[in-house]
């Protein structure tokens, strides 16, 4: 198995590594484009391409050691020591990855084109459509981004649970400060690959019009980051087509971006 950035064993290894790059390839309850299982091994390959140097951070973050490891058992994905960030898969593996968390404290920020707040969808709860209403469940400290398709259900459980919910058609000057506000001292981010705009992630299994820019998610986690302690990352629902470099790549530039961002509010290096 190749690991993240292909780094040789001493920047690799899971004793001195900082950074931990799980790869969850499990799809079971997509409903429209089908192929998240593929997304890890596709982002990982990509990743090989990374120049090693990050310009925003003026950094090597590769540095801290970055494991890359395979989870086998879905259902009761235990903490991680190091930082983790969880490649899917579709996006109903956030649920497991956050159930097991210390909850005290913790809001979840959520970048994605669609709510996710559905009770049951397709015969199941435990969809991709749902893993959010099922993450309220245990924690209702949830800001949604980027948020531009949903239904009426979902549009009723935001009013009456007032979720703070920055739908895309809102998202004005300022934004970024707002979204800060509503978030605790320890943030849990999960990010929906759809969440980007189809000009910037175009393989996706529901490609959104009107989303988010790649800028607009950069600055957004470097705001995040910066004031917050970030305690865990995922990034779900890409799903690679033939011939399209761009998607997976873009993706892993923004996961070994998110990793300098940590690197330089702990100080790492």
């Amino acid at each position: 198995m190749k690991n993240f950035m292909n780094l040789p064993e001493q920047l690799s290894n899971e004793e001195n590594s900082k950074v931990e790059i799980l790869k969850v390839p499990y799809e079971e309850t997509t409903s429209y484009g089908k192929g998240t299982k593929n997304a890890p091994c596709a982002i990982i390959e990509a990743s090989n391409e990374l120049e090693s140097y990050d310009i925003e951070t003026d950094s090597e973050p590769y540095k801290v050691g970055i494991y890359t490891k395979e989870e086998t058992d879905l259902t009761n994905i235990k903490p991680s020591q190091k930082f983790r960030i969880a490649i899917g898969g579709e996006h109903s593996i956030t649920f497991n990855l956050i159930k097991n968390l210390n909850q005290n404290n913790l809001s979840i920020l959520q970048i994605d084109a669609h709510a996710d707040l559905k009770n049951e969808f397709e015969g199941r709860k435990d969809s991709h459509a749902c893993v959010m209403r099922r993450i309220f469940e245990i924690n209702n400290n949830i800001t949604q981004v980027g948020i531009r398709s949903l239904d009426q259900e979902e549009v009723n459980f935001i009013q009456e649970n007032k979720i703070k919910t920055f739908f895309m058609k809102n998202i004005r000057e300022d934004w970024i400060q707002k979204v800060l506000e509503t978030l605790t001292d320890k943030v849990y981010i999960t990010i929906d690959m759809d969440g980007f705009d189809p000009t910037v992630i175009p393989a996706v299994g529901t490609p959104e019009p009107n989303g988010l820019q790649y800028n607009q998610v950069y600055s957004l986690l470097r705001e995040v980051f910066n004031k917050k302690e970030v305690v865990g990352m995922d990034f779900v629902e890409l799903m690679p087509k033939e011939g399209d470099l761009v998607s997976p790549y873009t993706t892993a530039k923004l996961i070994y971006q998110s990793i300098a961002l940590k690197m330089r509010k702990e100080n790492w290096l």
